[in-house]
């Protein structure tokens, strides 16, 4: 099981009002080279589910509208 959860990385993204670029979350929770890389699957994963929004280096949270 990974050390990084998916609520950690919503978490991150409440506590920075919503918005956080990909380099700002994989440095808070990638602590090393796998941890980074399970960072960036996960954030890949939530934007398919629709959790979260990519533009560019910038991960938000969406809007529940």
């Amino acid at each position: 099981m990974s050390e990084v959860q998916d609520y950690m990385i919503h978490q991150f993204l409440v506590k920075n009002n919503g918005k956080a670029t990909k380099q700002q979350i994989i440095e808070a929770l990638g602590k090393n080279e796998e941890s980074k890389r399970v960072v960036r699957e996960k954030l890949m994963m939530m934007e398919r589910f629709g959790i979260i929004s990519i533009k560019g280096d910038l991960v938000s949270i969406k809007s529940r509208e």
